[in-house]
């Protein structure tokens, strides 16, 4: 990261004045968060962050977005494959490779040999960790902030803790975050420099340190995002810096998005009727349910025994009394909770069916195809194509750009010429992945030899190349595993000189054996 000039707007201030914009989707954020997973909510107040104590009368809410959460994250970052590809841009691969004076089979195994990195620190970072719980966020609350340093794992900060301004075309213009640090994690110039004296942040003699607020401005300046940070008004010295404008660290995440707002509303929203009416219902079934539980008991008034003989008596004991003066006092409410149970089933089992809830894909029924459980199971996921089509623009593709650009500047990733490769998505429900290719590439294959024949075939087609696309289509590293063409040649020779040896050994015996100073053929 570059330095700047220092900057004159106070971040602080212009956090004060972007966080009135935030009020509609912060209100948004606690309902739904009431509701589902009341910990993703948390209030801000002097730096310190508190979740909601509630806690639902109904879990379909936390099921809900647990499980959309949960796909969402394996259909995005699938465990066995990756979620990009590197292509070149404005060329096909064969063009670059010849103007790089390699064969195609050569770009694309180092191409995937990228990808390959990028997907290693990814697992290796704990970042999806981090990611499956930004999409918790995302579901519920509708917003996230993620933050990707330029070392170690991921940050997610939720929408309580920063601000993002947005143009009309929903292009990010600015971003502020607010973090709370203790002062006595800083050096003393850091602290002096900053004003964080005994009195201002320090301990005092009422008890511990207070935590400060720490805030970070970002925001875009022609082809580059500028970069500080501020404490009590003072920027932080050596944080101003720049970043490129497709490699922010700071990636801000919204569904479903909407024009002209800086925010999204979550899913959790379209279906929030739905969520009330079940929280409303659960509750007043589970009081009713306590309710009636208690045990009552009406004893006539002029009943000779008395009610304490009644409640001390044992199991088997015998009293004298009219068995019809004594009667139990039932609500008489059995039809009113078999209605209102009837309709939280319905409640539940629509909205598990349209978050994607395991257990509501396969219907009541004891012979249930397993075909019938993947159509259910691809409509589910053709309701969410338009969520994987904001996810990949706004989540996997900033993603990739700031991982690439980071293990550039590690030297773990070569310096790539600009514009000429870009990164792909090949994650969602019409995308074309590695495997694809691969089975593409059998088939022409298959269809090459059933034309040509075996013969014709290997005499037109280039095996190592032939090889070396099939393990770039597997997502397999290439390397030592194809023979390079020096070392086909090499045993080429060894065997042309080994069979020339074969054909010449008669000879050389015959001359070894033929007796000495008699001309061979003479008697």
């Amino acid at each position: 990261m570059s330095t700047s000039a220092p900057q004159t707007v106070s971040a602080e201030g212009r956090y004060s004045q972007l966080k009135s914009d935030r009020n509609n989707a912060e209100s948004r954020a606690k309902q739904c968060a009431t509701l589902t997973l009341p910990t993703l909510y948390k209030e801000v107040s002097k730096g310190k962050s508190s979740s909601s104590r509630t806690t639902p009368y109904q879990g379909t809410g936390a099921r809900c977005v647990n499980s959309l959460s949960a796909r969402l994250l394996l259909a995005l970052f699938p465990a066995n494959a990756n979620f990009f590809k590197l292509s070149p841009d404005g060329m096909d691969a064969n063009q670059l490779a010849e103007q790089a004076g390699i064969q195609q089979g050569e770009l694309e195994m180092g191409l995937a040999e990228i990808e390959r990195t990028v997907i290693n620190d990814i697992e290796t970072s704990g970042m999806r960790g981090r990611l499956g719980l930004g999409l918790k966020h995302l579901v519920a609350t509708g917003n996230v902030l993620m933050y990707v340093p330029d070392e170690g794992n991921a940050k997610m900060y939720p929408l309580t803790r920063y601000v993002v301004d947005r143009d009309g075309m929903g292009s990010v213009l600015e971003i502020i975050t607010l973090d709370s640090i203790a002062p006595s994690t800083l050096g003393d110039e850091l602290k002096s420099s900053l004003g964080l004296d005994e009195k201002k942040g320090g301990k005092t003699d009422s008890g511990p340190e207070q935590d400060v607020e720490l805030y970070t401005r970002i925001y875009r300046d022609g082809e580059l995002w500028q970069v500080y940070q501020e404490v009590n008004s003072n920027i932080v010295p050596g944080s101003q810096g720049t970043y490129p404008i497709d490699a922010c660290p700071w990636i801000p995440l919204r569904i479903p998005e909407e024009d002209g707002e800086d925010y999204g509303a979550g899913l959790i929203y379209d279906y929030y009727g739905d969520f009330d009416a079940l929280e409303k219902l659960s509750k007043a079934i589970l009081k009713g349910a306590a309710a009636a539980a208690k045990v009552l008991w009406a004893l006539d008034e002029n009943a000779a025994i008395r009610p304490k003989t009644i409640t001390e008596a044992e199991s088997g004991d015998v009293l004298r009394f009219k068995a019809e003066q004594l009667k139990a006092v039932s609500q008489e409410k059995f039809g009113d909770f078999n209605f209102v149970g009837q309709h939280i089933d319905k409640l539940i089992s629509r909205l598990e069916m349209a978050f994607g809830v395991r257990t509501s894909i396969q219907r009541n029924g004891e012979r249930v195809t397993a075909e019938e459980i993947r159509y259910l199971a691809q409509e589910l996921e053709d309701v969410l194509g338009g969520i994987y089509s904001i996810l990949a623009e706004d989540l996997l593709l900033p993603l990739v750009r700031r991982i690439m650009d980071r293990l550039t500047r590690a030297h773990r990733l070569p310096d790539l010429p600009p514009g000429l490769i870009k990164p792909r998505i090949v994650v969602g429900v019409a995308a074309l992945g590695r495997g694809q290719d691969m089975q593409k590439i059998m088939e022409w294959s298959q269809a090459a030899q059933t034309a040509l024949g075996p013969q014709v075939f290997a005499q037109y087609v280039n095996p190592g190349e032939l090889m070396a696309r099939m393990g770039a289509a597997s997502d397999l590293t290439m390397k030592g595993l194809i023979k390079s063409d020096d070392q086909l040649q090499q045993e080429q020779q060894q065997d042309t000189m080994h069979q020339a040896a074969i054909r010449a050994a008669p000879t050389i015996a015959g001359a070894a054996m033929a007796p000495q100073g008699v001309p061979s053929g003479e008697s």
